[in-house]
């Protein structure tokens, strides 16, 4: 349940000049891995998002007025998410995965590969993954007029390696480099003017992104863990990203354990961003406020119920209820509720 303003945003506009950015997304999912012999197993992932206020839906020329029916103010998604793991041998393991999404106005395909490989007994792991993506959606002006499609790539490489420190202390460092190309923002987001009318946002075609994390897990003696991780992102539109997390895991029985966590993260703006541009320029410009300077605040908790069945089939259940409300400086507030069941056979 997400609620704010920003000025690309041109629903109830208020005096600091931005519009609403509330919005509410339900979404149940399933995941299933299933273990088909010792060597493969294959994990389904299937999230289905109800989002509210969704901006795509609007009403164009080539469609009628829905006043009735009122069908804009909802917009339903779905993902499949398919990939297989196979164990070469005791050390190496490579897996492919496959995805599709559908939502109204969007399609996004995506593939991808990767190798693990263990040394020094497995206390060294390496890691490399490939893997891209194709979204294909509607175009839309600021006026809500449809003008066709437009496309855009996502090619992405991962390299990452984790290390046994001593027997409670694991540590690990990743790093993933993006290329992005074709039409990389959302069409209906626009920009004020210096005349005092709005225009549409004006992006780059090509994007360049680096993102280099470091985490590190410490076993607690007294049932829990503590876990801390940074990370930095910078582009080719001039941003550059501090994030830092800290989790707190504590088993209080053995049937339950408890989670804390805390993010922080900093961001500068792209260079092209801008509170008010300049009509009748075709310069690079957005109002879009998650492209904009903030820092941001994420708190949270989750609660774990594990219990283990002695049944014939049914060996344990997992119950879980968590929370994070999220807030940063450009006036964004998110509340994040979430729950889950899972049963192991």
């Amino acid at each position: 349940d997400q609620d704010g303003h920003g000025l690309q945003s041109m629903a109830d506009p208020v005096a600091r000049g931005g519009g609403s950015q509330q919005l509410t997304v339900e979404q149940p999912q399933v995941e299933a891995v299933i273990r088909h012999n010792p060597r493969t197993r294959t994990r389904l992932w299937l999230p289905l998002d109800v989002v509210s206020a969704a901006s795509p839906d609007a009403v164009d020329r080539y469609r009628p007025l829905d006043a009735m029916s009122q069908a804009s103010r909802l917009t339903e998604g779905g993902t499949l998410d398919f990939a297989t793991t196979y164990q070469a041998d005791r050390r190496t393991s490579a897996f492919v995965r496959a995805g599709f999404r559908l939502e109204e106005n969007f399609r996004s395909y995506q593939l991808g590969a990767g190798l693990t490989r263990s040394f020094a007994e497995d206390n060294t792991v390496v890691f490399a993954s490939l893997n891209q993506v194709v979204d294909w959606f509607d175009a839309y002006l600021i006026d809500g007029q449809r003008t066709g499609h437009v496309w855009r790539s996502s090619t992405n490489a991962n390299l990452g390696l984790t290390q046994l420190l001593s027997p409670t202390t694991v540590a690990a460092l990743n790093y993933g480099f993006t290329v992005q190309d074709r039409h990389l923002g959302v069409t209906w987001n626009s920009v004020p003017l210096d005349d005092g009318t709005r225009g549409p946002e004006v992006l780059p075609e090509r994007r360049f992104r680096h993102a280099l994390v470091g985490r590190i897990a410490q076993a607690l003696p007294w049932g829990g863990s503590l876990k801390g991780s940074y990370r930095f992102y910078g582009d080719s539109w001039g941003v550059s990203a501090h994030s830092v997390e800290v989790q707190l895991l504590q088993r209080v029985a053995p049937w339950l354990y408890l989670r804390a966590n805390y993010r922080f993260h900093y961001q500068s703006g792209v260079y092209f961003w801008t509170a008010i541009g300049q009509a009748g320029s075709g310069a690079y410009r957005s109002a879009d406020s998650d492209l904009e300077q903030l820092t941001a605040h994420t708190v949270g908790g989750r609660a774990v119920l594990d219990l283990r069945v002695r049944r014939r089939l049914l060996r344990g259940v997992e119950a879980n209820l968590g929370y994070e409300y999220y807030t940063r400086s450009n006036d964004l507030r998110v509340h994040i509720a979430s729950c889950g069941l899972a049963f192991r056979f």
